[in-house]
């Protein structure tokens, strides 16, 4: 598929894994320069081994930072770190976070507040 996506930058949130790093091997196979954010560095590492074993030259086209994107000043130091080393963001792909799977009876207002912060704020955080 010919997207015309060609050296545009796309950094993608939770792009260790799930849809995040199937959304970076598309993203590659278009010839993006991919930026990964996720909180795990050993995740990251393995993401890009996959990712560079199945995207054939695209080594250099992968950045990884390491953040936890519940708070809004790591969000913004990946952010910065990934415009120095690829330049400005062309496409922003956020699918870090998920909250945790609960029974009914065991919601509270606390774990909404968890969910929030989890799955809503890391959006909210990187979109600033």
């Amino acid at each position: 598929m010919e997207l015309n996506l060609t050296h545009k930058h796309v950094l993608i949130t939770g792009g260790s894994r799930g849809i995040g790093l199937a959304c970076a091997k598309v993203f590659l196979e278009e010839g993006c320069k991919v930026s990964l954010v996720s909180r795990d560095p050993n995740n990251l590492e393995k993401a890009k081994t996959l990712l560079s074993s199945q995207v054939a030259g695209c080594q250099d086209r992968i950045a990884l930072f390491s953040a936890e994107l519940q708070k809004a000043d790591s969000a913004e130091r990946a952010l910065n770190e990934a415009e120095k080393t690829f330049g400005a963001i062309d496409v922003l792909v956020n699918s870090a976070g998920a909250a945790k799977r609960t029974p009914a009876e065991s919601l509270s207002p606390a774990f909404f507040r968890e969910a929030m912060d989890a799955k809503f704020f890391t959006y909210i955080n990187m979109i600033d």
